[in-house]
């Protein structure tokens, strides 16, 4: 996989998903992966630039999956990927198990 996974995490404020921020990116180092992660509130997804800053997927995290209706319409005209994170995998800041569905995402979408 030469090109690199841009990725969006959306929580409700963007602290308790910077560790499984970091935990992922980790993941995706280890893979040998050139991988992008950042997280924003749901309030700064709301203005995200997505022309400007493109990315391949946006990760849902629980707390905030009322937002993920809107978050589709703005990101699945753009072809991104929109994923749910599941509740288990951010609780207990499974960075590799994360990784590992944002892979799998990521490959199907583009046929690896």
């Amino acid at each position: 996989m030469a090109e690199k996974i841009r990725v969006v995490m959306v929580c409700a404020l963007g602290m308790s998903s910077s560790l499984l921020e970091a935990a992922t990116i980790k993941a995706a180092e280890e893979a040998g992966v050139d991988f992008e992660m950042v997280s924003l509130s749901a309030q700064q997804m709301g203005i995200y630039d997505f022309d400007a800053h493109p990315v391949d997927i946006v990760l849902v995290a629980p707390q905030v999956r009322f937002k993920r209706r809107s978050i589709k319409q703005m990101a699945e005209p753009r072809g991104i990927i929109v994923q749910d994170i599941e509740p288990v995998t951010y609780g207990m800041v499974d960075g590799e198990k994360l990784f590992q569905e944002i892979l799998a995402a990521y490959r199907e979408k583009h046929g690896q």
